[in-house]
């Protein structure tokens, strides 16, 4: 027992400071229902400096010195002690109410019982220790319950826990008195458990508003001074989200939020806006090679019929000139010219070696045939023109739907996607910090109100005070 009272004083005090610092120690003794019988302040001043003097303040009487010989002048409500570089560790008495306070209500089978009654008694038992508060600073408390030898059993617990130790069990329950409402913190607990003849005897109690304080200083340090400023930026950012508009920039913890976000969305934008002018020209340049194309077959065939026509001409100036001769050739056309013209030519060249009007004849032909190989080196030209549009045609049909596909199911779905996402996830975020974020920052500055007024005794100028309670509740 002595064991597990020294690891709770232990948690709940405070190691030693490199300033100087007020130590309260305040020992009270109550009855179950909360009435005070007796209270001692051991006070110990830390004399971090070694001051030669250390000034206190207190409402305490019946002040006296239990760890040296050093004296003290008292002027009103100024305490000052010839402290000689040493700590100073003094106590008195007060009539001052404890700003935390365990009261016992116990109960047998629904009815409310005293614990002298139950050492007669046999039933379901319940003891509800509730934390009354006369301060608004928020405490932590502990109470230990040693649960006796014999006579409780079947036990059911409401924020305690059952510890063992030595063969011995005790309850150590706990509550957060004083704490914003907001928060849900317990400020009692309660123990069930079957009794018979049962005798309980007394609980300790240890509260302090010490962890409070450095929960308050640690969340203070990492949000720093300008709570309102920071959750207003907070607001206009998410607010804007909501809206779809361009986040705002912030000079606070946020200000690396607004330009990443507002790059992204720009960027899925500009993402959104090309594929659409993608689409765009992918669908004018489809449409202006279907048109080429569904001319192709115009061309091809006034092509051939250029040809046509051109060998034609020829066959009839041939025919005009060999009807002469009494000469013959087969008729031209665009698969046999260069058989038939090579064919002539090689014989007018044979009967040039005797005429010349058959020399003249040869040289004719072969003009001939460079100009209809000219003729139909155009024609296949226009064949394979129309035949590249007409692919590039199907193509850039291809081209066309993919960019609308691109667009239309792509970076249009990808944009507005995570855009809706954004506002959604701010809608759902918005109300969320209206509702919490403000409360967490109005409980953040109530409660550093309220830990820098703690302590039982009057706190010092320029000193820190540390108060621990031990209260001895007597069943």
């Amino acid at each position: 027992m002595a064991l597990l009272l020294a690891l709770l004083m232990t948690l709940t005090c405070t190691a030693a400071l490199a300033e100087n610092t007020k130590h309260e120690r305040v020992y009270a003794v109550t009855g179950a229902d909360g009435a005070l019988k007796s209270l001692t302040d051991n006070i110990r001043l830390e004399n971090a400096e070694g001051l030669d003097e250390i000034t206190d303040r207190t409402m305490l009487t019946e002040i006296e010195n239990v760890n040296g010989e050093e004296t003290f002048a008292l002027q009103g409500e100024a305490l000052t002690w010839k402290a000689g570089g040493k700590d100073i560790t003094y106590q008195g008495t007060s009539e001052k109410p404890l700003p935390v306070t365990p009261v016992v209500t116990l109960r047998m089978d629904g009815e409310e019982i005293t614990a002298e009654a139950m050492k007669e008694k046999t039933g379901r038992a319940e003891l509800t220790v509730a934390y009354t508060r006369t301060e608004a600073v928020p405490h932590l408390a502990l109470t230990i319950l040693l649960l006796p030898e014999r006579g409780v059993s079947n036990l059911t617990l409401e924020n305690a826990l059952q510890l063992s130790m030595a063969g011995r069990r005790a309850v150590v329950g706990w509550g957060v008195p004083g704490a914003d409402e907001a928060l849900k913190l317990p400020d009692s607990f309660t123990v069930s458990f079957d009794a018979d003849r049962v005798e309980l005897d007394w609980m300790m109690t240890f509260a302090t508003a010490e962890p409070v304080e450095k929960v308050w200083r640690e969340v203070s340090s990492r949000i720093g001074t300008d709570v309102h400023g920071e959750m207003d930026e907070a607001f206009r950012i998410v607010e804007a989200l909501e809206k779809g508009e361009a986040l705002p920039e912030t000079t606070g913890m946020t200000k690396g939020i607004s330009p990443k976000i507002n790059e992204l969305n720009a960027g899925l934008t500009a993402l959104n806006d090309g594929a659409g002018k993608l689409a765009e020209g992918a669908g004018a340049l489809s449409g202006g090679l279907t048109t080429l194309s569904e001319n192709s077959e115009a061309l091809n065939t006034g092509a051939e019929a250029i040809f046509a026509a051109i060998l034609n001409t020829a066959n009839q100036q041939i025919q005009a000139s060999l009807s002469e001769s009494g000469l013959t050739m087969p008729e031209l056309t665009a698969e046999n010219y260069r058989e038939v013209l090579t064919t002539g030519i090689s014989e007018m060249k044979l009967l040039g070696v005797f005429s010349e009007q058959a020399r003249t004849g040869a040289e004719s032909l072969e003009a001939l045939m460079e100009q209809l190989g000219q003729v139909e080196t155009f024609v296949s030209g226009v064949h394979a023109y129309t035949g590249g549009v007409d692919q590039a045609a199907e193509g850039a049909k291809q081209l066309a739907a993919g960019a609308v596909t691109l667009h239309d199911e792509g970076t249009e779905t990808l944009r507005t996607e995570i855009l809706g996402a954004e506002e959604q996830a701010a809608g759902k975020i918005l109300p969320w910090m209206e509702k919490y974020l403000r409360t967490a920052v109005r409980v953040y500055e109530e409660t550093g109100a309220q830990v820098s007024e703690m302590g039982y005794d009057l706190r010092p100028e320029g000193m820190k005070t540390v108060t621990l309670y031990i209260i001895r509740t007597d069943l």
